[in-house]
């Protein structure tokens, strides 16, 4: 399989960016750099100020070479510009108060800002400061830490008390979270042992199984059969914190409206197949991607990525699609769309013309299953080939 270049922070492939204000935080960067080439998928760059990397290198013998890894000369605050729009993780080597004036500025959500770390630079300690849940400083910040035989210091008020993090659970589980502000009511709830309900309505079984998973993990969590159970405004249950999980754009704006302080968890597990003529044009590709999301009910958030066949790796309609609506975007080759039938019992559409000018029967139905590859569930077709206008989609579902 092959992917171009993702058009938004992805889960599989960690950018991390580390930063060393001193020459003593130069030398735990090359420790870090050991211990991060061992991180499943992980890419990480080196930085430092030009002063310090001159430092280092007069202090070397004359035509000793460089030791790995390689430093890119940067200012502070270049660096945390740059860090900010690509990096998943960022590592501060030096002193808190530094990093925490360098980052002020580039703060926005903690749905989208990335995990920032700051470690001192004997990496005694590792010090999550940003983004520790959704963003996962806590978790690498752990395993830094295991690794550098230092102190992972850990602040957050779920992980200090050992209860279940709702915003963390989310992200590991491959949900987006609708309202982040509402976290703070389950949270809060769960650090004081009262009762949550939790509601599933989804396609597919992903969300179902996930429900069942998040049950055992607190006592407190009660599952509903339907939102009208959860009691007349009367009722004290009408008044327990509610968690919904879910992909339907509908249950999502009632509940925002019937329930606003209820946290939404939007299961990002449907995939989009689609196929389209030569440089066909963006808003015949988008109309008609917009029209299966409303066909389907389906919130676009739940949709994890748009695949295609390899020939349309470059096709500028799809890319754009892949970029306004943040999917990734993938493609394959005619002979892994061929192997779609070894993952799902959904039969295949097929066309000839397809076939002589793809090598593939069809990509779009095609398409959308080998998306699905990765998770350990099956994969269901949700929508058939439909075509409009130059353009065919499919949509498939774990």
């Amino acid at each position: 399989m092959k992917q171009t270049d993702r058009v938004k922070r992805s889960s599989d492939g960690l950018r991390v960016y580390v930063m060393a204000f001193t020459s003593g935080g130069l030398k735990t960067a090359k420790r870090l750099s050991g211990i991060l080439s061992h991180q499943k998928d992980a890419e990480a760059r080196f930085f430092a100020p030009a002063r310090i990397m001159e430092a280092s290198a007069a202090g070397r013998a004359s035509g000793e070479p460089a030791e790995a890894p390689a430093f890119s000369s940067s200012s502070l605050a270049e660096f945390t510009s740059l860090a900010f729009a690509e990096a998943d993780h960022i590592i501060y080597i030096g002193a808190a108060g530094i990093a925490v004036r360098a980052i002020a500025s580039h703060l926005k959500s903690k749905d989208t800002d990335p995990g920032v770390i700051v470690m001192d630079e004997k990496a005694d300690y590792v010090i999550p400061i940003l983004s520790g849940h959704i963003g996962g400083a806590n978790a690498l910040a752990v395993d830094l830490a295991r690794a550098l035989g230092a102190q992972a210091v850990i602040t957050t008020a779920t992980d200090v008390n050992g209860v279940i993090a709702i915003d963390s659970w989310a992200t590991e589980n491959h949900m987006k979270i609708d309202r982040i502000g509402n976290i703070k009511y389950i949270s809060s709830a769960v650090l004081e042992n009262r009762r949550v309900k939790v509601y599933t309505q989804c396609r597919g079984r992903f969300a179902g199984q996930k429900a069942q998973e998040l049950a055992g993990l607190y006592q407190g969590f009660e599952t509903l059969e339907s939102l009208d159970s959860q009691g007349p405004p009367e009722s004290s249950d009408s008044e327990l914190p509610l968690i919904v999980i879910t992909d339907s754009q509908s249950l999502i704006k009632d509940v925002r409206k019937n329930f606003p302080e209820a946290l939404v968890l939007i299961p990002c597990v449907t995939f989009a197949g689609m196929g389209c003529r030569k440089d066909i044009d963006f808003l015949p590709a988008e109309e008609l991607f917009e029209q299966a999301l409303t066909e389907l009910d389906l919130d676009v958030r739940a949709v994890r990525s748009l695949n295609s066949v390899d020939l349309k790796k470059d096709e500028r309609a799809l890319l754009m699609l892949a970029e306004k609506y943040s999917m990734e975007f993938n493609t394959f080759s005619a002979e892994e769309l061929m192997e779609a039938e070894l993952h799902t019992d959904a039969e295949m559409s097929h066309s000839e013309l397809v076939s002589r000018v793809a090598g593939a029967s069809n990509v779009c139905e095609r398409a959308a299953v080998m998306g699905a590859l990765g998770f350990e569930s099956d994969i269901y077709i949700i929508m058939k080939k439909t075509k409009r206008n130059g353009v065919t989609i499919a949509v498939s579902c774990i």
